[in-house]
């Protein structure tokens, strides 16, 4: 696999940042190197490789100063990680080899690489996806489904879920969260997964569509622990799924 293609992979799944300061102090015992690398888009540098930042106990001659006090505690960390999207998830799971795949795999999410924690899953189609808009339960313009008859996630079974059963073996404390970019379009004033609100008559369908896909997800061996309403729900992008949803229409 060239570093371009990986590149793609990681960047659509992992935005990094790292930030490399030339010394750091923490109050700890013990000093210690922290291997640093850098993913900079603008500059095409892929996880390349920086200098190591040092942690000295005490106080430093220069440069900043961490100080951790256990007597006080703060609001609870669930996870640090990304998202497989649709695109990502194709890319590692179908143009990788088994090995590589799984070498991809461990240094993402086991203990023995960066140990990713949470991922924030598209309900069906995102900015990120392969062959176009698609939710779980589409149906030709003008047609509706109000009882959730055509409901399918059979389109993550190929490669999306196999990834992310992986995923959750290597990594049993893995936490997801669900998150649509559209409902199915004929829930939408738009009749399309591009634009438009929910139709007042389709609060029941969207959240019988949230139940089936939990539901689903579970049966597939990956339980969804969170869900939000919408992505960006104030925000309507004229060339990818999106829907415009107040807050007093989340509440309903």
């Amino acid at each position: 696999m060239s570093r371009r293609w990986l590149g793609v992979a990681l960047a659509a799944a992992l935005p990094l940042l790292a930030l490399c300061p030339p010394e750091v102090s923490a109050a700890a015992s013990q000093p210690a190197g922290v291997s640093v690398f850098l993913t900079d888009l603008g500059a095409r540098t892929y996880l390349s490789r920086q200098p190591t930042v040092s942690w000295h106990g005490g106080q430093p001659a220069d440069g900043p100063t961490i100080t951790v006090d256990t007597r006080r505690q703060y609001q609870e960390i669930t996870g640090f990680g990304a998202s497989f999207t649709d695109s990502s998830a194709w890319l590692v799971g179908t143009r990788l080899g088994s090995e590589q795949r799984d070498a991809v795999m461990r240094d993402l999410f086991s203990r023995q690489g960066i140990g990713l924690s949470f991922l924030r899953q598209p309900m069906g189609a995102s900015d990120f996806a392969v062959n176009g808009n698609y939710s779980y339960d589409d149906l030709p313009a003008g047609q509706t489904d109000p009882t959730l008859t055509h409901f399918s996630i059979d389109h993550d079974r190929s490669y999306l879920i196999p990834l992310l059963r992986q995923a959750r073996r290597l990594n049993p404390q893995l936490t997801v969260m669900a998150t649509p970019w559209s409902p199915p379009g004929w829930m939408k004033t738009s009749d399309s997964m591009i634009g438009g609100t929910l139709k007042p008559d389709a609060y029941r369908p969207l959240a019988d569509y949230f139940t089936k896909f939990l539901e689903a997800y579970a049966a597939a061996g990956v339980p969804v622990r969170y869900i939000t309403p919408q992505n960006e729900p104030l925000y309507v992008p004229a060339g990818y799924p999106g829907m415009s949803f107040s807050a007093e229409q989340e509440t309903t």
